[in-house]
């Protein structure tokens, strides 16, 4: 999140409209204006997300799914929110010369301390950046993969992945993201996912994924902790995937690719825990098991049915 601009306006109309959307006469009027004041400005959003963050380390990580109280009224949100905004202007905008950068080629990966204790390791082509504030810790994903484990800290940290946000204090969370595709699963503690400019969220627990592709809903499932975590140990884990699913997944390892050549293979379907970083191994072991060939040249390798 970087601040440029009037970060002191901007930032008290932020703690403005989240008075008025926690309040108990919070009306579709509302709702419109705030959506209008969002798409105003790219920095609208980002500030209203830092104001939310801040607002939330005041009141406490919720244990249950957040909803506004029904006798909180706005002029006791909008006392609340005198604070956030003063304790946001004084510190408002993370400069990049106090962040940190992370990231690892295809193939590599990674484990690093953060500044506040926090330990992340990173996946393939993982790119992060990290900075801890007087208020707040905010990581960024760039790209790829991260498992953090969350130090404690009066301050809130939140995950940046784009056009969503996590919220925690002291969690473990394995985090993906492709794009605009997130993926998120708390493997200790609890978080809270948010999307950027829109005040609803959604809390997670132990053992509790929540996927987002594009612009969609959120999804939310409880994965095989074991096989979701086997990356960190060079391994993958398919249960009845699709070829096609699994061969994309072992080619983020590699920069010798696995390559369909017709979509018959690509439909037969995988199951088992395979090392990453070696494409003709997987590929030679899944010919023992299905009715496929397989050619290997320097550059790549080629997987094919059996006519």
């Amino acid at each position: 999140m970087i601040f440029r601009g009037k970060p002191d306006s901007t930032n008290r109309q932020a703690a403005d409209w989240l008075a008025r959307l926690h309040a108990d006469d919070r009306s579709k009027a509302d709702e419109a204006g705030f959506s209008r004041w969002v798409a105003a400005d790219p920095r609208n959003a980002e500030t209203f997300e830092r104001t939310s963050a801040i607002w939330d380390s005041l009141g406490g990580l919720a244990q249950e799914p957040r909803a506004p109280s029904p006798a909180l009224s706005r002029r006791m949100v909008l006392a609340g929110t005198a604070v956030v905004a003063v304790t946001g202007a004084a510190t408002l905008g993370w400069q990049e010369a106090g962040a940190v950068e992370y990231e690892t080629a295809v193939g590599e990966q990674r484990r690093v301390v953060l500044g506040d204790g926090s330990r992340v390791i990173l996946d393939t082509a993982t790119s992060i950046r990290f900075v801890a504030e007087t208020d707040l810790r905010t990581l960024l994903l760039i790209a790829g993969r991260i498992d953090v484990e969350i130090a404690a800290d009066p301050r809130p940290f939140v995950i940046d992945a784009g056009r969503r946000r996590a919220l925690s204090r002291a969690a473990r969370l394995d985090v993906r993201r492709d794009g605009d595709a997130i993926a998120l699963t708390t493997l200790a503690g609890r978080a809270r996912i948010s999307a950027v400019g829109h005040p609803a969220v959604v809390d997670i627990g132990v053992g509790e994924r929540v996927s987002v592709a594009q612009d969609h809903g959120y999804q939310m499932d409880r994965p095989e902790l074991g096989d979701l975590t086997a990356w960190q140990a060079g391994r993958l884990a398919f249960r009845d995937e699709p070829l096609a699913t699994a061969v994309a997944e072992m080619n983020r390892y590699s920069q010798r690719p696995l390559v369909i050549s017709d979509p018959e293979a690509g439909r037969l379907r995988v199951s088992g825990v395979y090392r990453v970083g070696d494409p003709e191994a997987f590929a030679q072991s899944l010919a023992v098991l299905l009715s496929i060939r397989v050619r290997a040249t320097p550059d790549s390798v080629s997987i094919s049915s059996v006519s």
